[in-house]
């Protein structure tokens, strides 16, 4: 069924079909529409029982689309690139045959492996939330067999990892820079790791991992296979997929960046100071349940939790300044259904199933239309249960949703929200200024020596003004200059603003 060399054709309904040569690449992709003989169970894939009760304990009992397609093509013992959207079922798509192979390979009766020599399958992923979890359903799918597994991350101690792995692990989870500490601490050696495996491929590269990704490849044994899996395929990806990958099959469930298709999308255009009341007459009106809200920053994900928490409602954060016990009290509470929200960076939108999420809210606009599948993919994740993502934008951010809504395709034009009255925007000292005349700011102090100091940086030219005004000590940068500087109670997050129901 699946050919040895490139180029290949269309498989559909068992028919081939001439290739489609993709321009950016230097070589041909592999589609695949699958018929009904090929969504057979996983036993006709060459799956053995032992694996199909574990996975019919966790509730999978056909296999997807993308595992279809990508378990037969590692069973042949292939390197694979395989894209597919996200909860598409990808992580199962490589753990199930690699456990199944590990499983034939035994070694024989009465040997001893060494630790080093039992390790044979690494597999890296961006975030600790991630590995946490992807862990997990590893350890799930080889319960009760001769296989161990552990998966590592990092801000935790090192000290419960090293002695997981020094008892000797088959199959072993993990994020970059702790595979690299590990290594360098002696405690990891993946000399004999024959299978490598890269998660979320696009999310790792956009966090800036490539280098980590050479330094563990360069440790690998020679004869070691790579998998990659990755939801989008950028140009670093497919530079990735060609430095890493040889004589692989390229298998796409789904060729192009496009946003799932049971998320329903809608899209605001509202000010970035009439948000938070938007998103308090969302919550009040039911719009809003089980929410994942994304902001560009950490500063901006604590500024908005801190709004709606003054407001009444439940919140949590997950972002990179949050230690792992913190995040992961976020994740079990919101999971539970102890909060009402959870505000994220972007370090939630790729591969990490969150239970319940329903709804999706990009508080601030995504990067791309690759951030715009990543995280309106969260709600109803994994399921085909209808889910909603909305988004808001500002005026000047029109080119820009249209440019990724399109590559999405994502429809959704502007729209009002029923009953929105803004309770009106903080004049603080940005608007104050934003408001300014440009006479006033052409006119606004010259230096001594007639230098406009509206060039300098802003700590120079409060030294400068502070040395006019009698030589007063400048306050270090982040400091309030003085008590008669702090903020209006009114220009805090949230502002007071009290519930429309209230």
């Amino acid at each position: 069924m699946f050919r040895r060399r490139f180029p290949v054709g269309c498989i559909i309904a068992g028919e081939v079909c001439p290739p489609r040569h993709d321009k950016a690449s230097a070589d041909y992709r592999f589609f695949m529409t699958l018929d009904d003989s090929t969504r057979s169970g996983f036993s006709e894939l060459g799956i053995g029982p032992r694996l199909i009760d574990n996975l019919r304990r966790e509730g999978v009992r056909r296999p997807r689309d993308v595992q279809a397609q990508v378990i037969p093509a590692i069973l042949e013992g292939r390197d694979v690139l395989a894209l597919a959207s996200t909860g598409s079922g990808k992580t199962l798509a490589w753990a199930v045959p690699i456990a199944q192979q590990l499983l034939e390979d035994k070694p024989a009766k009465g040997t001893r492996m060494s630790p080093t020599e039992r390790l044979r399958c690494i597999a890296l992923v961006p975030t600790r939330e991630l590995a946490e979890q992807v862990g997990k359903v590893v350890a799930g799918l080889i319960r009760d067999t001769v296989l161990r597994s552990t998966a590592v991350w990092g801000k935790v101690s090192m000290g419960q990892q090293a002695e997981a792995i020094e008892r000797g692990v088959d199959i072993l989870v993990g994020t970059p820079g702790r595979l690299r500490e590990l290594v360098e601490a002696g405690v990891l050696d993946p000399s004999e790791a024959g299978v490598f495996v890269v998660d979320e491929a696009d999310r790792l590269l956009d966090m800036g991992f490539r280098p980590q990704i050479r330094w563990l490849v360069e440790r690998l044994p020679r004869r070691s296979r790579t998998l990659l899996l990755s939801a989008t395929m950028p140009a670093e990806v497919e530079s990735l997929a060609q430095d890493l990958l040889k004589g692989a099959i390229r298998l796409e469930v789904h060729p192009n960046t496009h946003a799932v298709g049971h998320v329903r999308h809608h899209m605001v255009e509202v000010h970035p100071g009439d948000r938070v009341d938007l998103l308090l007459h969302l919550i009040s009106a039911g719009q809003l349940r089980k929410a994942l809200i994304f902001c560009r920053t950490r500063r901006r994900t604590g500024w908005v939790a801190t709004a709606l928490r003054r407001n009444g409602v439940t919140v949590g954060q997950l972002h990179g300044d949050r230690s792992q016990a913190q995040r992961r009290r976020a994740l079990a509470a919101f999971a539970e259904g102890d909060l009402d929200v959870l505000v994220a960076t972007d370090v939630a939108s790729r591969g990490l199933h969150i239970p319940g999420v329903r709804h999706v809210v990009n508080y601030d606009l995504p990067n791309g239309a690759e951030d715009l599948v990543h995280r309106s993919g969260r709600a109803a994740h994994g399921s085909k249960a209808p889910g909603v993502a909305w988004t808001f934008i500002a005026e000047g951010e029109r080119g820009d949703w249209r440019k990724m809504a399109s590559d999405a395709r994502v429809v959704a034009r502007p729209e009002s929200v029923e009953g929105f009255k803004p309770a009106g925007r903080p004049v603080g000292a940005k608007a104050k200024r934003a408001g300014s005349s440009s006479t006033a700011r052409a006119s606004k102090g010259k230096s001594k020596r007639g230098g406009d100091t509206e060039r300098l940086p802003g700590w120079l030219q409060d030294e400068l003004k502070g040395k006019r005004a009698g030589g007063k000590r400048r306050v270090g940068p982040g400091r309030r200059k003085s008590a008669s500087s702090r903020v209006n109670p009114k220009d805090k997050p949230g502002r007071g603003i009290v519930r429309p129901e209230e």
